[in-house]
Formats: structure tokens, C-alpha cells, sequence
């Protein structure tokens, strides 16, 4: 087996927890702060602005932090309680790499469209039809990929799913 054909350490140690119905602490602690960098960029025109009010201005930014600590606090419960999904998806040939803004489109076995609105793995580079093993989570409405694996690639018994899978919550469809 060539190095091209290992897995990422990153993509073998998400899968070790994926495949026992739980997130990895990197996919748990990314989906915690996934909105940080959107609330920053928006905040700091405040920051800026309450800087120049003496006291009643640290008050804002203090306020500010404290709501950064609230939303992180309220994702951590959510996705501490997130039940995972295991789905074997069909890569769809529209996906195209140079379109960055388009969702991952994924296909199920009976030709049904998955849209994942975000994904944690890296960009899927796989060529239609192609089988893949697929965990993700559905949290408030939407759903994100944590992690798919072509089937024919020769560490895909990694992806599949532990007989805990479903004791620890996991969602298995076996379509």
C-alpha cells in the first residue's frame, strides 16, 4: 500500500469514533466553533466603536464576550447529545471543484439527493457513482459531513460501522 492510498491520521482517528456513534473531539470542538469566526468579523466594528465610550464601552465588549461564552456553551450541549448518522452515498458527478460555494450533493442508492450544507472533512474527491461509507450529523436543520470514505479504497473497513453503533445512538440506514 503506497502512501496515497492511507488514509489521513486525522481521517483514521475521526473514523475511530465515528464508527462507535460519537464525534472525535477535533469534529466536536470544530462544530463548537464553527460560528466564532462570523461573530468576530461581525463584532469588531463595536469593538472598535464601544473602545471610544471609557467604561460604559468595556461594558459592551465584556457583554460581547459573554455572549461568544453563551452561543459556545449552547453548541457544546447541542452536539455533546448529537446522534450520528451512517449512510453508504453515492458521490454525485455535478459536484465541481472550482465551485467552492455549492453544498456537497451526495446520491442514496435509490437515486434520492442528500445536500450536506457543511462538511468537516476535506473537499470529496471522488468520481461519480462511486460508493462511499458517509457519517454525518442533522443538527438544526441542516446536515454536515463528518466524514466519507470510498468503499473500494483499501482501508474502508475502517468506516464501517462497530456493532455499538446503534447502542451509542447512531442512526444506520441501510438502504
Amino acid at each position: 500500500m503506497s502512501a496515497k492510498e492511507k488514509l489521513p491520521r486525522e481521517t483514521r482517528n475521526d473514523l475511530k469514533r465515528n464508527r462507535e456513534g460519537r464525534l472525535s473531539s477535533r469534529q466536536w470542538l470544530q462544530l463548537i466553533t464553527e460560528p466564532l469566526t462570523t461573530l468576530l468579523l461581525l463584532s469588531v466594528p463595536l469593538i472598535l466603536i464601544a473602545g471610544r465610550y471609557g467604561p460604559a464601552g468595556r461594558l459592551i465588549v465584556i457583554a460581547l464576550l459573554g455572549a461568544f461564552v453563551l452561543t459556545m456553551a449552547m453548541r457544546a450541549l447541542r452536539f455533546a447529545r448529537v446522534k450520528l448518522s451512517y449512510r453508504v452515498l453515492y458521490a454525485d458527478g455535478s459536484n465541481s471543484r472550482w465551485k467552492l460555494w455549492r453544498k456537497t450533493t451526495l446520491a442514496s442508492k435509490s437515486g434520492e439527493a442528500i445536500r450536506f450544507d457543511h462538511r468537516l472533512s476535506g473537499r470529496l474527491k471522488a468520481p461519480p457513482d462511486q460508493a462511499l461509507h458517509t457519517y454525518y450529523v442533522e443538527a438544526g436543520g441542516r446536515r454536515i459531513l463528518l466524514t466519507a470514505v470510498p468503499k473500494r479504497h483499501p482501508q474502508a473497513e475502517l468506516a464501517e460501522p462497530s456493532d455499538h453503533f446503534e447502542q451509542a445512538g447512531g442512526t444506520f440506514y441501510a438502504d
